[in-house]
């Protein structure tokens, strides 16, 4: 691809050259969309709204925590059978067996953000408030826990953002 290539990666930045990128690989050499760069992000995209939707249906429901249960146990069995189909091949309950920590960090994480979120709309938040309040608020935490732990740099534009996002967090709660 020439100047501008990211390590012979073969995928071209189209974005102001700097050294800083926050995005990668968008656009291939051709300069057309990278499909496996976007590609999970419409799922993600997908699966949030599918997500949001069901956890305000469950929290109306008898037991929200009950739902829960439901919902880990179709999780589980999706995972299984994705890794699968589509794991390394071999002893694939050794790479199971052998995760990191962090691991049991993400399973409490996951449960804790369903059971806030269920509690959310049980409380009476609107879908759109609590969506755009919670993902600010993360999304602020993050930007300092990215600085703070990683070494992230932390631009005065970031920062301006921080601010302007916290202003927008209070106009739609207050």
């Amino acid at each position: 691809c020439g100047s501008g290539t990211l390590r012979g990666s073969g995928f071209v930045y189209r974005h102001g050259g700097t050294d800083n990128h926050i995005i990668g690989d968008v656009y291939d050499c051709e300069g057309r969309m990278n499909f496996s760069f976007w590609w999970p992000v419409g799922l993600v995209v997908m699966a949030g709204v599918g997500y949001q939707v069901s956890a305000k249906e469950v929290a109306g429901g008898a037991d929200p925590l009950a739902a829960l249960v439901v919902t880990y146990l179709v999780a589980s069995l999706t995972s299984f059978l994705i890794y699968a189909f589509t794991g390394k091949k071999g002893e694939k309950w050794k790479e199971i067996m052998s995760f990191r920590p962090a691991a049991l960090v993400l399973g409490l994480s996951i449960a804790f953000i369903e059971i806030g979120t269920i509690f959310i709309y049980k409380a009476g938040w609107t879908m759109n408030a609590s969506f755009i309040v919670t993902n600010a608020l993360i999304t602020l935490c993050l930007i300092l826990t990215g600085a703070v732990l990683y070494g992230e740099k932390l631009s005065r534009r970031q920062a301006l953002g921080i601010v302007v996002s916290f202003i927008g967090i209070c106009c739609i709660v207050w």
